[in-house]
């Protein structure tokens, strides 16, 4: 009876030569021990040395069979899984799979198969409500016995740490920081998974971009700690109105967009506005303070609007920007027309800059008389622009200055040249004159404002009593304590202040009395229909008689025809200007008004 392969391998043949082998060894050939380890290989399936080191890899070790059938599996993992031997012996791999990555890892078997060892990653069931995610490698394991079917050794590496970390940081990529909801670069994704989902028979949607009306003044006089907590707070109120299907985001600042699937018209959209409206009305208890907010909202449509994320966000701000100009608290969708105007303020906004660097821009100066004598006491500092193309309107310019933050450099300018001015017609027979000079709201709020004024007046060399301010109703009650600070700082300068379009504004009469003022002047639009409209006389009465009362003088502003001046003197009017007497004209136009007798100072001013 031969010996079997055991016994030969017992036999501690070695490639060593003869001389040194022990007394009685049979030499055997090199071929003959190759197929003796195969064959040992065969007959004993699995070592105690290499299921030791399979043991200790960790993570998933087993070989099993093309169909999944574990034909074996480390103890390790079996203690990773959470399964007994018992229950793998009648389990496949592919069951333990989550369902969702069982085609990944068929995949992997059949290029395993045709190509080579193979790499994947899936999710496998653990116990009876876990999972884990492994790292899968997978290699064809084909022994040489005929009529034998394919098997593989599987080898898993336990990444779910990895992959749990990987999922908090790119939701920390997507997370706005400060609120919990999303950010701009996931509500973008949103958008773009919402405009190809409706390109495949899904929903159209809105796109929402709402702004917080009077959070900056909030964030600025309480702190961030507050502004921070405010904007959670608004936050989780917008969440609290909208769908399930819906989605938030913060875009920065205090600005929201929500993304609504199915609202693709204003009737449909109607509903949801009105509650995110009336939630953010509605007071915000943050520690002590009770705050008072409200919301300007612009909406874009998907098709209608644009057809990427970038533009209907773009036109659903221009749409929110002018639901601003309408008063804030309320809602604007987007129209075509709005888009020229965008792109017509864009370009103007771009001029702009270039202007300012070739001088385009320029004052002129509008005569106030006196309503009986028409004599001038003094004129206002308008400015104007004369690009290229040709004059742009002051309506159109001096909101994009303020909203591009250029007012403030364009009003500097124009009060330090408005005083120079002065100070150049001193030096003439046009001496004694006053200047008027309108000022912004951020102008005013600014904090190098009263040093600004103090230099221009430093500078021209012109007595304080003859600078005259223009504020409008607006600014002196955006914050009515500060700007009685602002206001008694200059008074000590000697400037005058004037309260601009008095009338159309909203000024309360107890501030009025506490602001020290020298003028008020009395909006146009009342003044123009003074001859056919008993509210508008009746107003203008009043106006002039509350400021004799307050021992201040008027001045009527737009006044065209003779039949206005006589219903201003009338009525006592201190002081008109208007086209009757003269347009605004550049500062050598004035001069030669003045030079031919059509104009004249007030000698007795």
């Amino acid at each position: 009876m031969g010996r079997s392969a055991l016994d030969v391998m017992h036999a501690q043949t070695t490639t060593m030569s003869s001389d040194r082998l022990p007394a009685g060894v049979p030499l055997v050939e090199p071929s003959t021990l190759a197929s003796a380890i195969t064959e040992a290989h065969a007959a004993v399936p699995a070592p105690a040395l290499s299921r030791a080191l399979v043991e200790l890899t960790g993570g998933l070790s087993a070989h099993v069979a093309a169909d999944g059938r574990f034909l074996f599996i480390a103890e390790a993992s079996l203690r990773l899984l959470e399964y007994s031997r018992e229950y793998t012996d009648h389990a496949t791999l592919f069951e333990l799979t989550g369902i969702e990555d069982v085609p990944t890892l068929q995949d992997a078997f059949s290029a395993a198969q045709m190509l080579g060892p193979q790499q994947c990653t899936v999710r496998l069931l653990r116990g009876l409500t876990d999972r884990v995610w492994m790292r899968l490698r997978i290699a064809q394991y084909t022994p040489r016995i005929a009529g034998t079917s394919a098997t593989f050794v599987v080898h898993g590496e336990d990444i779910t740490a990895f992959k749990e970390n990987e999922a908090r940081l790119s939701d920390l990529a997507v997370r706005d920081a400060v609120t919990g909801l999303g950010n701009r670069q996931y509500i973008h994704q949103c958008i773009t998974e919402a405009i190809q989902h409706a390109r495949e028979g899904g929903p159209n949607f809105a796109v929402a971009l709402l702004d917080l009306d009077g959070f900056k003044k909030v964030n600025d006089s309480l702190g961030h700690d507050v502004g921070d907590q405010l904007l959670c707070d608004a936050g989780q109120r917008l969440i609290a109105q909208i769908r399930e299907t819906d989605m938030a985001a913060r875009m920065g600042g205090d600005e929201f967009v929500l993304v609504l699937p199915g609202c693709d018209d204003e009737q449909a959209l109607g509903g949801i506005m009105k509650r995110l409206l009336s939630a953010v009305q509605q007071p915000f208890q943050i520690g002590d303070k009770l705050l008072h907010l409200t919301t300007s909202i612009g909406v874009s449509f998907y098709p209608h609007h644009g057809d990427s994320a970038g533009l209907l966000i773009k036109h659903a701000d221009a749409a929110m920007y002018c639901a601003k100009d309408r008063g804030r608290n309320g809602l604007f969708v987007y129209t075509d027309d709005l888009g020229d105007l965008h792109r017509k303020a864009f370009s103007l906004e771009s001029a702009m800059f270039e202007a300012i660097h070739n001088g385009e821009f320029s004052l002129h100066y509008q005569p106030i008389c006196d309503p009986i004598s028409l004599n001038v006491k003094g004129v206002e500092a308008l400015m104007r622009w004369h690009p290229a193309l040709g004059p742009v309107s002051p309506n159109e310019f001096i909101p994009l200055a303020e909203a591009n933050g250029l007012i403030n450099l364009l009003g500097g300018w124009a009060l330090r040249a408005a005083c120079m001015q002065l100070a150049r017609w001193d030096r003439t027979r046009l001496d004694g004159l006053y200047m008027s000079v309108n000022v912004s709201a951020q102008q005013f709020h600014h904090p190098s404002f009263p040093s600004l004024v103090w230099q221009a007046i430093a500078d021209s060399g012109v007595e304080g009593h003859r600078l005259v301010l223009e504020i409008t109703e607006s600014v002196l009650m955006r914050d009515p304590e500060q700007a009685n600070l602002v206001l008694r700082e200059l008074q000590t300068l000697g400037v005058r202040f004037s309260v601009d379009d008095f009338g159309a504004g909203y000024s309360s009469l107890g501030y009025l009395k506490r602001f020290p003022l020298s003028a008020l002047k009395i909006d146009r639009s009342f003044v123009k229909d003074m001859p056919t409209s008993s509210n508008d006389r009746t107003i203008v009465t009043a106006v002039l008689g509350l400021a004799r009362e307050l021992g201040l003088s008027a001045v009527a502003e737009g006044v065209e025809t003779e039949e206005q001046r006589q219903m201003l003197i009338e009525r006592g009017c201190h002081s008109i200007q208007g086209w009757l007497v003269s347009k605004a004209l550049p500062a050598g136009e004035l001069e030669a008004a003045f030079a031919s007798g059509r104009l004249n100072v007030d000698a007795g001013h």
